[in-house]
């Protein structure tokens, strides 16, 4: 039996009932518990709440616009999507050459820079 658990990422919303849950007294292993995150989270969580409610009562958006090919971008977050569901492992090698097709296909002038690809990962998680 393995220890591995999937890693569970909370919205900004559920976020703030942990919040309000630990403020209003319950305690965090139980907190950790109810919304199945390590207690580790909990405590980043708590710790960064002034960060939570600051940029959740802003109108402003965390990360910044897209590329410049929003098409092959697309097209290639929907591949990316159908490997993760085959389980099949991925590079930022292999990233490059599929977006190299994905451009020669749409007829797109288009050189799979490493810059380009970190902005990639970034804007695509």
């Amino acid at each position: 039996m393995s220890s591995f658990k999937k890693y569970k990422c909370l919205t900004i919303s559920e976020k703030k009932n942990v919040i309000e849950s630990v403020e209003e007294g319950e305690r965090k292993v139980d907190v950790a518990k109810a919304f199945e995150i390590p207690l580790s989270s909990l405590s980043t969580i708590l710790k960064n709440k002034e960060k939570l409610y600051s940029a959740s009562s802003s109108r402003v958006r965390k990360h910044v616009g897209k590329g410049k090919f929003p098409r092959l971008e697309q097209c290639l977050v929907s591949w990316m999507r159908q490997c993760r569901g085959q389980n099949i492992p991925m590079g930022g090698s292999l990233l490059k050459k599929k977006a190299k097709t994905f451009a020669k296909e749409l007829g797109i002038e288009f050189s799979a820079s490493e810059g380009w690809l970190t902005n990639f990962k970034k804007w695509n998680g």
